[in-house]
């Protein structure tokens, strides 16, 4: 009895309507259902023992059993690898959406933090905050920026140039960041 095209359509489908012997696909060839184990040595009609094969495989294996030739995985089990991915990829986006938000309030933290502690009338580049939130630990960076301010509104670094003594206070809060970091390393 032959077999229904509801099976062989399944057949196809499973094994990517792609020859399973040469790899090749339709409109190059006309594919068909070969049996693993030939009809004519007993092989049953069974999905397991069907395979997608091109017209030119097929007559050329014939009868002729190919020893452990096993079916491409289930169509399923790439589905369900596919749908993993797609979660996987949703979950990164997401917490990589919630960290660069996060990073933006953490940037305007520091950024009124640097407003409260040094000048409110400002020159810090958000270059300055992202820079060294890359660097260095939210903590240090606040301890750097009140240690800055104080000898910023105490000397105003030896400047009467209200520009150049933020720069220096940017300097100094960075050189502060550093020896903080080093500390905590060399100790830690």
């Amino acid at each position: 009895m032959a077999l229904s095209k509801k099976t062989r359509f399944e057949v196809f489908k499973r094994d990517g309507f792609t020859c399973q012997y040469c790899g090749r696909t339709p409109p190059t060839v006309i594919l068909e259902v070969d049996h693993i184990d030939p009809k004519a040595n007993g092989g049953s009609d069974n999905t397991i023992n069907l395979i997608t094969s091109c017209f030119d495989c097929n007559r050329g294996k014939s009868d002729v059993k190919l020893g452990d030739i096993h079916p491409r995985p289930d169509a399923d089990i790439k589905y369900l690898k596919a749908q993993q991915e797609i979660v996987e990829a949703k979950r990164y986006l997401e917490t990589q959406n919630e960290l660069d938000q996060l990073r933006i309030r953490m940037a305007a933290r520091i950024t009124r933090v640097w407003l409260d502690s040094v000048t409110e009338d400002s020159d810090l580049q958000k270059h300055h905050v992202y820079g060294w939130l890359n660097m260095y630990s939210p903590e240090e960076i606040e301890y750097a920026i009140r240690k800055a301010g104080f000898k910023y509104k105490s000397d105003h670094f030896g400047s009467q140039n209200h520009f150049g003594s933020e720069v220096q206070a940017i300097r100094y809060a960075s050189a502060i960041m550093r020896n903080v970091k080093k500390e905590a390393e060399e100790g830690g």
